[in-house]
């Protein structure tokens, strides 16, 4: 069972690790935005509107707990492998870090 959820991990509607039709693709350098502290999905779709292909932009659990990311709209980046202002190279892979954020932190920020 491990192994088809992990298999799945890559996968969404849109064919991940696929450019969608019409998908924008870096020709030049990109500089790596700060996206800690953002929802993982957005952070996601703020690199590949960058030009950054979905199969260069990794997410990992840094939580502990969990082995797999499944729906990235759950999970907020806390780090990212590539500083902020950076450029990064044509072929280099994004990894950000990501923890399990509440349905209260979701819809009502995260609480003091």
């Amino acid at each position: 069972m491990l192994v088809v959820v992990s298999a799945l991990a890559g996968c969404n509607a849109s064919g991940k690790g696929k450019p969608a039709a019409g998908a924008p693709v870096a020709t030049g350098p990109v500089t790596m935005p700060d996206l800690v502290g953002e929802n993982a999905e957005e952070a996601e779709d703020q690199l590949e509107n960058l030009g950054v292909a979905e199969s260069r932009i990794k997410l990992r659990a840094d939580d502990g707990h969990h082995v797999v990311v499944l729906v990235a709209s759950n999970w907020d980046v806390n780090t990212q492998s590539v500083k902020t202002g950076a450029r990064l190279g044509a072929k280099q892979v994004v990894v950000l870090g990501v923890g399990k954020s509440t349905w209260r932190e979701r819809h009502h920020g995260h609480l003091l």
